[in-house]
């Protein structure tokens, strides 16, 4: 397992505490309660390689003018 220390955006990390906060609410009495951590671990850990490498080669293309690919997942 890989340790991360992240310095995140108050506006980022807002709408994880929102989204645990929601999901709690709409489940119930959750044992243990879903806390914005968890799903900040989950969005983190749910993308393969491919899916990574797609979303940052979008990204920079995006920023620095580049035709960006159709999809780059089915290159």
């Amino acid at each position: 397992m890989v340790i991360l220390t992240l310095h995140i955006p108050e506006p980022v990390a807002s709408e994880f505490f929102e989204a645990a906060k929601e999901i709690n609410q709409t489940f119930g009495d959750l044992k243990p309660k879903i806390d914005a951590k968890t799903l900040m671990v989950f969005a983190l850990s749910r993308h393969q390689q491919r899916e990574v490498c797609a979303q940052f080669d979008l990204a920079l293309r995006v920023v620095s003018g580049k035709e960006p690919r159709l999809n780059p997942l089915l290159d």
